[in-house]
C-alpha cells in the first residue's frame, strides 16, 4: 500500500501528465468499491492486449534491416588497428615506419543472417600508389595473443595484398539502418500511445531541451498537463530522470523537476522512447525503430518502441 503523502505527491504527477484526474486519489489508495472480479477482468484484458502487441512488435522488427555501423579492431604481432565507418577504414600499422597509418574509402557487406554472423569491408586508400583492403569478420569468441582480458566478440582478418594478411579482435557496432526505417504514422497509433501527440508536443520538447543544463539522451514520455501546458519526462547523459513543464506551445520558461527514484514507474513511459536528431543516429537492434519527420521530410528523430 502506497502512504497517504506519497501517494498524493505522485497523483499529482500523473496529474501533470493528463493521465489521471483529482478524483482518482482513491484508486491509489486502494480503491474498496474495485471488486475482485473487475480486478481480474482488467488483468486478463491488459495480458491479451499486451499479447498481441509483443506479437505485432516482433512481426515489424523482423522487418528491419540491421547493418554495421562501426568496428573497433585490433591484432599483435605485428601491432595494428582499424577504426571503421560505414564509408572509412583508419588502419594504423604499429610497427611500420612509412604509411603508418592509411585511410580506405569504401562499404561494409553485411551477414547478419549467417549463424555466426558475418561481415566483409572493402576499400581503396586515397593515397597512391593504389592499395585494396579486404577486412572479414565472424562473430565469434576472439582473445588476444598478448594481453589478458576478456575476449572480444568478433575475430577479423585482414588483408592488404597476396601473401600478407593480419588477424585480429574487433568490437562490432550494428543496429537498425534508420535511414530505411519506417516513417512513423501519428493518427494511427493507439490511443493509449503517448507518442500519437508527439506532433503537437514538439514545441514543448525542444524548449524543454534547450540548455546545455537540459540535454537528454532520449525522452520517455509527454502529455498536455491542462491550462495550455505540457509535462515531459526527460532522461539526461546521467541517466537521471527529470520531468519539464512548460507551455505547450514552447513559450516562457520551463521548470526542471527532479524525479525521486523511490517514486513508483510513471504508467506508459519509456516505451517508445524518443531519440532527438543528432549527429550520430541511435544504436538499435531491438524492437521497432521509426523515423519523425518535420513537415519539410527531414528526420527530426527516432521513436524505439519495445526497447531492449
Amino acid at each position: 500500500m502506497i502512504g497517504a503523502s506519497k501517494a498524493t505527491r505522485y497523483h499529482d504527477r500523473l496529474v501533470s501528465f493528463g493521465i489521471a484526474d483529482r478524483s482518482g486519489l482513491s484508486a491509489l489508495r486502494g480503491d474498496p468499491m474495485i471488486t475482485r472480479e473487475h480486478r481480474m477482468a482488467r488483468q486478463f484484458s491488459g495480458i491479451a492486449l499486451a499479447a498481441l502487441a509483443l506479437l505485432a512488435a516482433a512481426a515489424a522488427a523482423a522487418q528491419q534491416d540491421v547493418v554495421v555501423q562501426g568496428a573497433m579492431c585490433r591484432g599483435e604481432e605485428p601491432f595494428w588497428q582499424l577504426e571503421a565507418s560505414r564509408t572509412t577504414v583508419v588502419l594504423n600499422r604499429l610497427a611500420t615506419k612509412r604509411n603508418r597509418e592509411v585511410i580506405f574509402r569504401g562499404a561494409p557487406q553485411t551477414f547478419m543472417f549467417l549463424t555466426p554472423a558475418a561481415v566483409v569491408w572493402r576499400g581503396d586508400s586515397t593515397h597512391l600508389p593504389r592499395e585494396t583492403l579486404v577486412v572479414a569478420l565472424r562473430e565469434e569468441a576472439c582473445r588476444s595473443t598478448m594481453a589478458d582480458g576478456p575476449p572480444l566478440p568478433w575475430r577479423a582478418i585482414v588483408s592488404l595484398k597476396p601473401g600478407e594478411a593480419l588477424t585480429g579482435c574487433c568490437t562490432v557496432l550494428a543496429g537498425y539502418d534508420v535511414k530505411t526505417a519506417p516513417v512513423a504514422d501519428f493518427p494511427k497509433k493507439a490511443p493509449d500511445d503517448w507518442a500519437r501527440s508527439l506532433p503537437d508536443l514538439m514545441p514543448a520538447i525542444i524548449a524543454c531541451m534547450s540548455g546545455d543544463e537540459n540535454r537528454a539522451k532520449w525522452i520517455a514520455k509527454g502529455g498536455p498537463a491542462g491550462n495550455g501546458m505540457a509535462a515531459v519526462r526527460m532522461i539526461q547523459a546521467s541517466g537521471k530522470a527529470v520531468d519539464c513543464e512548460v507551455e505547450a506551445s514552447g513559450k516562457g520558461t520551463a521548470r526542471i523537476l527532479a524525479v525521486n527514484a523511490a517514486d513508483p514507474p510513471l504508467p506508459g513511459a519509456g516505451n517508445p522512447l524518443y531519440y532527438p536528431a543528432r549527429d550520430v543516429a541511435p544504436m538499435v537492434r531491438c524492437g521497432r525503430l521509426e523515423r519523425v519527420t518535420g513537415r519539410n521530410g527531414v528526420t527530426t528523430g527516432y521513436l524505439h518502441y519495445d526497447p531492449c
